[in-house]
Order: C-alpha cells, then sequence, then structure tokens
C-alpha cells in the first residue's frame, strides 16, 4: 500500500473483475510489511491506515462496476510475514540466491537508488515466499 490510488487503478480492477466473472477466488494481498521495506515508501505508522484505506477503495472500485465480491478475499502480509515459519523460509531463501541474482530480480520489483538498503535485495524472495504462504496458484500484480 504505497502512494495515492487514482483512475489507472482501473486497469488492474478490471483484469480482477475478470478473474472474479470467471469463478476465480482472488486473494488480494496488502504487502505492507513490503511497502515498508521498499525504501520505507509507506511509514510504518500508516501502514494499518493505508491497508484499510485501500481495501474500501478496491472494493468500491470492484462494486462501482458490477462486480460481485463473494470470492475475493484481502490479507496483510503482516498476518503470515512475521511468523516463525515465514521467517526461517526467508533464511532459507537468503542462504541459496546470490548476491547478483538478488540484485537482478530486485531491478524488476525494487525502486532503483544510488544505495540501495539491503531490504531492496530482499524484496524479490519475499514476493516469491508470498506466493507459496498464500498458497495460490498464480500471482497478478505490481
Amino acid at each position: 500500500p504505497t502512494g495515492r490510488p487514482h483512475v489507472g487503478y482501473f486497469v488492474p480492477m478490471c483484469k480482477i473483475a475478470d478473474l472474479l466473472e470467471a469463478g476465480c477466488d482472488v486473494t488480494v494481498l496488502f504487502a505492507d510489511l513490503h511497502a515498508y521495506l521498499d525504501n520505507m515508501k509507506a511509514p510504518w505508522e500508516l501502514l494499518d491506515l493505508r491497508v484499510r484505506y485501500y481495501e474500501a477503495v478496491i472494493k468500491a472500485m470492484l462494486s462501482s462496476i458490477g462486480v460481485p465480491l463473494e470470492r475475493l478475499t484481502f490479507v496483510r502480509g503482516t498476518d503470515f510475514q512475521l511468523s516463525r515459519e515465514y521467517t526461517l523460509d526467508v533464511y532459507r531463501l537468503a542462504s541459496a540466491v546470490t548476491e547478483h541474482d538478488a540484485k537482478k530480480a530486485g531491478s524488476e520489483v525494487v525502486k532503483q537508488v544510488d544505495h540501495p538498503r539491503l531490504a531492496g535485495l530482499l524484496y524479490p524472495g519475499l514476493q516469491a515466499l508470498d506466493e507459496e504462504f498464500l498458497h495460490v496458484d498464480a500471482q497478478f500484480g505490481g
């Protein structure tokens, strides 16, 4: 949950609408911890408020285009990302991924700065772990 929702959010909302209308169960992950780790785009103190705001906005956007919300669920990253199991998997991942590969993967998803923080190297791996911990078949996001 970073930045302000705007009219451009209707593009991914339309894809979510397509998935819901096709009968898919859709889980929206509010990656609150990742938002903080990504160069602190979201201050820790604001994460809870932003998550609640984003959920309300997403529901309103989908409802405004007539999409049923019964198969839509919302999950906060911190609901599972602070667990012992997730943390152990982060360490396992860190022991298996090279710095080069982490930087390369991070260049696709993390804002690039002159002096990157370690969190930016972890971020892409954390996204992969999220997919596993959410027990989802696919990831659509941005």
